[in-house]
């Protein structure tokens, strides 16, 4: 992959969707963008089938009848030991045609980082929209960027509708490898036990947070504690916070640069020299090898650190809080506790780790 971090498979373009479908009509959805969510919609639930009953196909090959089985075993370990509200999510698998459910597309300004929004029904204002075609998507582009915009635009394999439909997971995630899968079912169940309309750079890196930790938990449990998914996963998350620590520096850079107004060609070669350091010290982090796409590859502009940053922020604050409450399923809790007093979340978030006693740093 080339489109960015490997993890970024399961991003939340599919609740503009979704919005789409409840709300029929609103100011951002043309009526062809919503009988297309609708068809679209209707052919993944259509081809639903149970995940037991593809198991016991004699047609079904070994190594997918383990991973479907896993899928099943997350669920199970979700629901009863970290409390998440499962229903019949992933229960079942649906026949998906082609790589990708959906294009998805974020933009900015090009003098600031600001993400374009999108509005719909439940979900609230969303940075981005999913198109169910590149030529679709590439058509928004062209509009946007004529408008003074950066765009930045990506495959996602994976959705959540919130528990609005029992979501069945996607034939292409089986292409991944298991701890990869594992992440992503339970970020995608995470949204479906707490989400917070509007908030969604909240919403999606604590289930960044969530999907990673449950994964530790998952395949270094008991006995599997030395098991080579159990580095993976353990890996995959320290990565994902040196990760996250970069765009945040990244970020207040390129805040700095844009405060002082620039414009003409000085912002031009501004944003060269920005963009061209943040790929060379991306390039410069000691990652894990082979778990990672290359996010230096692809074009780096506004909307593509933004979006990153959308799944990145704050991590070590809910990492923690984690270390705090000594479990997934007691720092859910305290987070919902926290945002049900309403405000900035990130906000709610630093006065629950503040409340709690400091815990020692380990490499886990």
């Amino acid at each position: 992959m080339t489109f960015g971090l490997r993890h970024r498979i399961f991003v939340r373009g599919y609740l503009a969707l979704l919005g789409a479908l409840l709300a029929l009509a609103t100011a951002g959805c043309s009526t062809g963008y919503v009988a297309r969510a609708a068809y679209e919609e209707a052919k993944i639930l259509w081809r639903r089938q149970p995940i037991e009953e593809v198991i016991g196909r004699p047609d079904v090959a070994a190594p997918m009848k383990r991973k479907l089985q896993l899928v099943l075993d997350v669920r199970e370990f979700a629901a009863e030991r970290v409390g998440f509200r499962v229903g019949g999510s992933y229960s079942s698998i649906s026949r998906v045609d082609r790589r990708a459910v959906v294009q998805l597309l974020t933009a900015a300004p090009i003098d600031r980082l600001e993400p374009y929004t999108w509005w719909f029904p439940i979900v609230g204002r969303v940075p981005y929209k999913g198109f169910f075609s590149k030529t679709a998507a590439a058509a928004m582009v062209a509009e946007l960027e004529r408008s003074g915009y950066d765009t930045h635009v990506r495959p996602a394999m994976a959705f959540s509708t919130l528990g609005w439909f029992d979501d069945p997971l996607p034939s292409p995630l089986l292409s991944h490898d298991e701890v990869t899968l594992a992440q992503v079912v339970f970020h995608e169940l995470l949204h479906n036990t707490l989400y917070l309309p509007g908030e969604t750079a909240f919403d999606e890196s604590m289930a960044t947070f969530a999907g990673y930790r449950a994964a530790i938990e998952f395949f270094c449990d008991g006995e599997r504690s030395v098991s080579d998914p159990c580095r993976a996963a353990t890996a995959d998350w320290q990565d994902t916070l040196t990760i996250s620590r970069f765009f945040t520096k990244a970020v207040t850079d390129l805040e700095a640069f844009y405060a002082t107004k620039p414009t003409g060609p000085v912002l031009v070669e501004g944003r060269e020299r920005a963009f061209s350091a943040i790929r060379e010290q991306f390039k410069a982090l000691k990652l894990h090898p082979g778990r990672y796409a290359n996010f230096a590859a692809g074009t780096i502009n506004n909307a593509s650190v933004l979006h990153e940053r959308l799944y990145l922020r704050d991590l070590d604050a809910f990492d923690e809080l984690y270390r705090a409450e000594g479990s997934l399923r007691a720092t859910v809790a305290a987070l919902r506790e926290a945002t049900d007093r309403g405000g900035d979340p990130f906000q709610r978030l630093a006065e629950a780790v503040e409340a709690r006693p400091p815990v020692a740093t380990v490499a886990n």
